[in-house]
């Protein structure tokens, strides 16, 4: 495994990790080579390219490191990733397996953060010669393998492989209370939260107008846990408006994470107007094996609205539709047993995103195109590792 410093969702590296060029450790066995990479205070566009320049630059002298393997496994975003794994199939003369989580250059164009013009042009030539040379792509959902086969990437080469989750292990009984009872401010309230990054693209200012909008019921509280750029600048808005049924935690361990799930009626996911179909929140399958309903904010045919939907997991609203939003909260406030049916529908649901289920068809895919079974395989990503 190639991969940098821990540093996610709160932007900061570990203590100990500053000023660290490289670190070698075994995990469960795998060997894993981080290396340095730039991580800003404040994040903005050209502070994240040079943020994802400097950690492939690092993925890459790591690669030599690691020494020649039969597979290789490049998970994306960042996207110039793929040039790194380009480099070294050829060097090695291995596989090049591509994992696209997030679609880049389209996520870029959906948020502002770019406009149509040489940039996107340049991003769009890089995706095409990542493509056109590896032996295997991969995405998340269906509505990205339908623009992947639109971006020209052949549908013999593509597979589709939904995030997993370790069922049995994430909605393993837990006793109620237990995070209640660490947070006295919210015990006795109807709860709906919202607990991960707090970015741009995340939407969670949607929770902060919720929270505004709903300020007159007393039993519903919202919970926003997490960081991220974009926390402060709520923190702020909730204190102008003097929010008493809103509050902010820092990021959660899985242990806290998991027994906030258990003591909440309603966890919330939110996308940006215009987002599309470049994004899905892997966190839903860890809410959806609690037997949790979700409450969506996102453009209507949107993946993860559709989704939702699909599986009648829980209510969707148009994103930022404040009062649609509301009205869906007082719903499932009133009716219990409609909340109920939505849990228990997001439980059985999930099953079909197994770990053991989505992992056996992706190492049937990898390993049809080795020598060998046992053949050795390296995999980089960033991320919070």
């Amino acid at each position: 495994m190639v991969t940098g410093f821990s540093y996610y969702p709160s932007w900061r590296k570990l203590p100990q990790d500053h000023g660290k060029l490289f670190h070698r450790e075994i995990y469960k066995g795998v060997q894993v080579l981080r290396g340095y990479f730039y991580v800003p205070k404040k994040v903005s566009t050209p502070k994240r390219i040079l943020h994802e320049l400097s950690f492939c630059l690092f993925a890459a002298l790591n690669f030599v490191r690691a020494g020649r393997q039969d597979c290789i496994i490049i998970i994306s975003p960042p996207l110039l990733l793929g040039l790194v794994g380009v480099a070294f199939k050829w060097l090695f003369r291995s596989r090049l397996v591509f994992h696209i989580q997030d679609l880049q250059p389209d996520a870029a164009l959906s948020l502002g953060m770019v406009k149509h013009g040489l940039m996107i042009r340049f991003l769009s030539r890089i995706e095409k010669f990542i493509y056109t040379h590896s032996d295997h792509v991969a995405t998340i959902t269906e509505a990205m393998r339908s623009r992947l086969l639109d971006k020209g990437v052949p549908s013999e080469k593509l597979g589709l492989y939904y995030n997993w989750i370790d069922v049995a292990r994430a909605s393993k009984s837990r006793p109620a209370g237990g995070f209640r009872s660490r947070h006295p401010e919210i015990m006795g309230n109807w709860i709906v939260a919202y607990a991960g990054n707090i970015g741009v693209k995340q939407g969670a200012d949607v929770l902060v107008k919720l929270a505004e909008a709903m300020r007159t019921i007393d039993a519903i509280h919202f919970v926003i846990a997490g960081d991220g750029a974009d926390k402060e600048r709520l923190k702020t808005i909730a204190a102008r408006h003097k929010l008493s049924n809103l509050t902010f935690l820092p990021f959660l361990s899985q242990a806290d994470y998991f027994d906030l799930l258990r003591d909440i009626q309603v966890s919330f996911i939110a996308q940006r107007r215009g987002a599309g179909n470049v994004f899905f929140p892997s966190k839903l399958l860890g809410i959806m094996a609690m037997s949790k309903p979700v409450l969506i904010s996102a453009d209507r045919e949107s993946e993860l609205s559709s989704f939702v939907r699909r599986h009648n997991c829980g209510l969707t609203a148009d994103a930022e539709d404040i009062p649609q939003l509301a009205a869906s909260i007082e719903s499932l406030y009133a009716d219990p047993v409609l909340l109920n049916k939505l849990g228990a529908n997001a439980r059985h649901a999930v099953e079909q995103f197994d770990r053991d289920v989505i992992l056996e068809r992706f190492f049937q895919r990898i390993q049809s195109g080795t020598e060998h079974e046992d053949a050795s395989c390296v995999s980089a990503l960033t991320g919070p590792q």
